[in-house]
């Protein structure tokens, strides 16, 4: 099977040594593992052993890192491998109850062991989430994180924003293919967990072929000799070399290394076509009116004719090759005139946008067009009120004779004048206008405390807050 089982696992060298040292460090609180190898060198298998190893002491959580992208994800991985409920509980609420279960595993002696595998696909924010966890305050060191990867996990401990990670990590075990040695020990092992013996299976040679093609990786030698086996199921007979070659080429869709023939392929049959002839050709391929064409025949030649038959070839004059090597001709040099390099044009400095709107006075806006309106032209007049104000009172602006108007044209001029008063163009009706809502605040003004119906007072700014309040006593 593809997927690792523990009742075959093969304590070679290398991961026997790490998983020994995996197991120290969980149970002496050292710090985090590191499990680092290529694939198919039974890193997950180490992952599953270790979990049966240490589930009596401690609560594990082997999680698969490629199905996690977000916290609350993993907070729902590791409560659901603990057997605790997760589901519609917000992440804050799940990570208070995993830091709540590891004090009281702590209190009991006890721990939480977080396995990870294909830890290089977790995202880094992730993997710090985890480390975060070892930092929960207890008597003892709760937490216990193996992460199990690619070289890339490696890699990524490497980088700068993993460093608070990489000092935590106390046991690296390095995984690689099994060596010829182990291989051998390695196929016997299987083969006996079985229930059969090796030499009962497979011919002399056969394991040479085996870690010739796989190259000791333990996931391919799986594959090729289940392969290879069924290829002889309905035979009676040992498995050979050449059967470890064909099962190699089946399932990679490779050829076998050189020295290592496969079994040889049974020849087919030569194709025939039958097709029906025209008059022309039945006295020459049958009276019936069918012939037959044998294609690639050793001495029919072209559509089965004799070579006196055959149409003479046009000879070809051969192509005139150049006389000079293309890369070995002189030298080319090509020359730029300097005035138009672009990167010596002087580039001027940016004018600021926001200086064009930076006004002085009311001057700056002369030469600007007047958009004038029937609320702007009685705003105008009433200005013009309190501009003509003297001893005697307001002077009320003169309105022109109706019989000495300007023409409508005139008008629309004056109007579209750019020193114009809105006040000479006003309108009659905006006499009509009822301005009794309108409130003029003056700072400059004296406030005559003594006059109730004073519809205008002098508003400090230090009375702004009161202005409204004061208004609406008036009014009442």
């Amino acid at each position: 099977m593809a997927s690792p089982r523990t009742q075959f696992y093969h304590a070679a060298v290398e991961i026997d040594g790490a998983l020994k040292g995996t197991e120290r460090c969980i149970r002496r609180a050292e710090g985090v593992s590191l499990i680092v190898g290529p694939p198919g060198t039974g890193k997950s298998l180490l992952l599953l052993k270790l979990t049966e190893q240490v589930r009596d002491d401690f609560d594990v959580a082997l999680l698969t890192g490629a199905s996690i992208c977000t916290r609350r994800a993993l907070w729902q991985a590791i409560m659901a491998a603990i057997g605790e409920p997760f589901r519609g509980i917000d992440e804050t609420d799940l990570r208070i109850a995993i830091v709540e279960r590891i004090r009281g595993l702590a209190a009991a002696g006890s721990g939480l062991v977080i396995l990870v595998d294909e830890a290089h696909t977790l995202p880094t924010r992730l993997i710090e989430e985890l480390r975060l966890l070892t930092n929960v305050p207890t008597p003892l060191p709760a937490v216990h994180i193996v992460l199990a990867g690619s070289t890339r996990l490696d890699e990524m401990l490497g980088g700068a924003r993993m460093a608070s990670l990489a000092q935590r990590v106390a046991v690296r075990g390095y995984l690689e293919p099994l060596d010829h040695a182990e291989t051998m020990a390695y196929l016997r092992t299987q083969v006996r967990a079985a229930g059969r013996e090796w030499d009962q299976l497979f011919a002399a040679g056969s394991d040479d072929a085996v870690y010739r093609v796989t190259e000791g990786v333990p996931r391919l030698i799986n594959q090729v000799c289940d392969q290879a086996l069924v290829l002889v199921a309905d035979s009676d007979r040992l498995v050979t070399p050449a059967d470890i070659a064909t099962a190699w080429r089946e399932i990679q869709r490779l050829p076998a290394p050189p020295g290592l023939e496969s079994r040889p392929e049974p020849e087919q049959p030569s194709i025939t076509t039958s097709f029906s002839t025209s008059d022309d050709f039945e006295s020459d391929l049958g009276g019936d009116g069918f012939g037959v064409i044998e294609f690639g025949a050793e001495d029919g030649g072209l559509f089965g004719l004799d070579s006196a038959q055959e149409p003479e070839a046009e000879e070809l004059e051969p192509l005139e090759t150049p006389s000079t090597d293309p890369w070995g001709g002189p030298d080319v040099e090509l020359v730029f005139d300097g005035s138009q390099d672009p990167f010596a044009e002087f580039f001027a400095q940016e004018e600021r946008l926001a200086e064009r709107y930076v006004v002085d006075g009311p001057d700056d806006f002369r030469d600007c067009r007047h958009v004038t309106s029937r609320e702007g032209q009685s705003l105008g007049r009433i200005l013009a009120t309190f501009g003509c104000e003297d001893d005697a009172g307001p002077v009320e602006p003169s309105q022109p004779d109706r019989d000495q108007q300007q023409p409508a044209g005139e008008t629309a001029a004056a109007e579209d004048a750019p020193d114009q008063s809105p006040v000479a163009v006003a309108d009659s009706s905006a006499d009509e206008i009822d301005d009794s809502d309108m409130v003029v605040i003056e700072e400059d003004l004296h406030d005559d405390t003594g006059d109730a119906s004073a519809t205008v007072f002098t508003v400090r700014p230090s009375d702004y807050r009161s202005l409204f309040t004061r208004l609406r006593r008036g009014n009442k």
